[in-house]
């Protein structure tokens, strides 16, 4: 068996223990137990039989999954025992998250540095997140410092929506409301100091740029551009997103590995005609990783653009079927890191199984795709449209519902669209930057886009009916996805057989 093919299967057996441990909870004493036999198969075989040596290694890796998952638990935090109580406590601490408008109230995550309490104060430097739902106004920035005086309360779940996991997954169990706050200047560490700085910058940076963006293009195309390079959705009028929602296109507004892809694919295509394509293609990353610092530079940007650039190594490598060990390793690198976010982030899973689409599916679409003509790039752009929609549809099933006919006729319609107007929009916001006059020269042909797709989404959405609901448990989900890969796994291996070799980027 090959180095490549040991290490695939020893990632697998990690995500397969963070898989397991995230629906059954075992006990840490029984699971450090677990290592024993694995460490005295592995003495006893050393240098005898390596074949047993690797399976005590992946026992052992399946059990750590197992662990690291457990370290992640919602366990007691020293802000869960202020929660519910009938008095207020204070909360000093800088707000660590990009502050988010919602209607009549703004939220923001407060890293939370000291708790002071009627009568007493934990005497404790610590290190705890909380989410604060404030009035709109004054509008709070990234980086500032704070003292809160409300009251404490735990989260809790809808019928349909486990808001409670939502929020544990960023390590987030506990909610303050409209508390009366204070801009304080506290004493924090060198390197604390130095990230609060760095991401201030980087927002500030954003800010600019989405305000550039509304000087040179009209709205709603302005929210629109906004959104798709920005995810950022607040300004975006509420009947715009219903027929969003309607047409089942949302997904274009959050930020996910199949944007950025597209975003790296069209720039690398535009730039193969200046210069080779090996040059154009570290633009190209130079590109996502302006991009994905523009954008906030969150932790679920930075997911997108490895997924994206990952789609980028593949395509231009030629080795789109080698690729399982790169994304893979992507994969666990995520879940090694926060672990609940196999389970419990929606982002994380739609984002991993579109690129997975994008690296597997994507080249056999291309097969019946050879009799349209390239221009633009056009085939390449289908290709991954339709690839990225297959391979996320089982899991919008589950989660959402609802399976209709306009949506899947309004996605391959539309997307295509997409990533034409990202990199107009970027190109837009970009420019004005540089000089306002510009921006509004390049963003002329930026807002004839857009307005070109909102027209066709507010199309599809005056279309009645063609949807109906698919009730979707995760069972069937997992067969769907059986039946997908397996399915497209047997008939490339059956063209293989008869000579058949896939187009490669």
């Amino acid at each position: 068996m090959h180095k490549s093919q040991l290490l695939f299967i020893l990632l697998i057996s990690f995500i397969i223990g963070i898989a397991l441990g995230s629906f059954v909870e075992i006990p840490s004493l029984y699971l450090r137990l677990a290592f024993i036999p694995s460490l005295v198969a592995i003495g006893i075989a050393w240098r005898r039989s390596w074949k047993t040596v690797f399976g005590a290694m992946v026992a052992a890796v399946f059990v750590f999954g197992l662990l690291r998952i457990g370290d992640f638990r919602p366990t007691s935090t020293y802000l869960q025992h202020f929660a519910d109580t009938n008095f207020k406590t204070t909360l000093y601490g800088y707000i660590d998250s990009e502050p988010t408008q919602k209607g009549s109230s703004q939220e923001f995550v407060l890293r939370v540095r000291r708790i002071q309490a009627p009568d007493y104060t934990i005497p404790e430097v610590i290190d705890e997140k909380i989410l604060v739902i404030a009035d709109t106004y004054p509008q709070r920035v990234y980086g500032e410092k704070l003292s809160l005086e409300g009251s404490i309360k735990l989260p809790k779940s809808y019928d349909d929506f486990d808001y409670i996991a939502y929020l544990a997954k960023d390590q987030i169990f506990t909610i303050v409301f409209r508390p009366e706050m204070q801009i304080i200047t506290p004493q924090l560490g060198f390197w604390e100091s130095t990230r609060i700085k760095f991401f201030s910058g980087i927002f500030k940076l954003k800010s600019v740029f989405e305000e550039k963006v509304g000087l040179a293009v009209v709205e709603p195309q302005a929210s629109f551009l906004n959104g798709i390079l920005l995810g950022s959705r607040q300004n975006i009028p509420q009947d715009l997103k219903d027929d969003f929602a309607k047409v089942g296109v949302s997904h274009i507004l959050a930020i996910s590995g199949y944007n950025i892809a597209i975003i790296g694919e069209v720039i690398s295509w535009v730039l193969i005609f200046f210069m080779r394509r090996k040059v154009a293609f570290w633009f190209s990353l130079l590109a996502i990783f302006i991009f994905t610092i523009l954008t906030g530079a969150s932790a679920s940007v930075i997911r997108a653009a490895l997924m994206g650039g990952l789609v980028l190594l593949a395509n231009n490598s030629g080795r789109i079927y080698n690729s399982k060990n790169a994304l893979t390793l992507v994969a666990f690198l995520m879940i090694f890191i926060n672990p609940l976010i196999l389970r419990y982030d929606i982002g994380f899973q739609l984002s991993f199984m579109a690129t997975l689409g994008l690296l597997y599916i994507s080249p056999i679409f291309k097969i019946f795709l050879k009799k349209i003509p390239d221009y633009f790039n056009l085939k390449e752009i289908l290709a991954m449209t339709v690839s990225a929609q297959v391979a996320v549809l089982p899991l919008l099933l589950y989660y959402f519902h609802n399976f209709s006919l306009i949506a899947v006729l309004a996605n391959v319609v539309v997307l295509p669209f997409i990533p034409a107007a990202m990199l107009l929009g970027f190109v837009t916001g970009v420019g004005g930057m540089i000089w306002s006059v510009l921006g509004t020269i390049l963003g002329a042909p930026a807002w004839a886009l857009t307005a070109f797709i909102i027209f066709l989404i507010r199309f599809f959405a005056d279309i009645p009916g063609l949807s109906f609901q698919i009730l979707l448990s995760w069972p069937g989900a997992v067969l769907m996805y059986t039946l997908l890969f397996g399915g497209l796994s047997y008939w490339s291996w059956r063209q293989r057989k008869k000579g058949f070799e896939f187009e490669e980027a």
